[in-house]
């Protein structure tokens, strides 16, 4: 009885090509997983058999926990892809906002800018109408004022042949009045 109720141990002699191949896994990564095993186990004796050969002996209960290192492993991975995946999707949407806003940005800039030259215009069309008025103006002014010349210059003209026809008047008359008496 006291032999049945120690339990045998089981172990598996292999190459290391062996157990890349068996789990599918590069020669590092194998290594790594053994090492950390018999890190994890320092009491078992799941180590190399002979350094020679390089065949591995491990207890079956190692190969079972290297089955679950690399199936915890690949889950990890799987998780790491979707949590990448995500983080990708999420860049992608940040970008993709970013687009549309910097497109948003330079339409408003092209309106901003279209409004900035049809006010420019604005400004130059009612200076250049003000100016033509202003010129329109003195024009008008200096042709009131050409006007007021001639006139100024007719009326005295006007009055230099009244002042000739007065004195002229005043000297007949002065001739005539001393004619009279006499």
């Amino acid at each position: 009885m006291p032999e049945e109720a120690s339990a045998i141990d089981v172990y598996y002699d292999m190459d290391i090509a062996q157990i890349c191949q068996h789990f599918n896994k590069s020669r590092n990564t194998v290594d790594k997983a053994i090492a950390k095993l018999v890190k994890d186990n320092p009491d078992k004796d799941w180590k190399y058999k002979n350094p020679a050969t390089r065949r591995i002996t491990i207890k079956a209960e190692g190969v079972e926990r290297l089955s679950t290192y690399f199936r915890k492993e690949k889950h990890e991975l799987s998780t790491v892809e979707m949590e990448l995946r995500f983080e990708n999707e999420k860049l992608k949407a940040i970008i993709e906002e970013k687009e549309k806003a910097q497109a948003q940005i330079e339409q408003l800039y092209q309106e901003k800018l279209k409004l900035e030259i049809e006010k420019s215009k604005q400004t130059f069309l009612l200076e250049t109408q003000t100016k033509d008025e202003k010129i329109s103006e003195l024009e008008s002014e200096n042709q009131k004022l050409k006007e007021v010349e001639e006139l100024y210059n007719k009326n005295k003209e006007e009055i230099e042949n009244y002042k000739k026809k007065e004195e002229e008047y005043n000297s007949k008359s002065f001739f005539y009045r001393l004619t009279h008496k006499f």
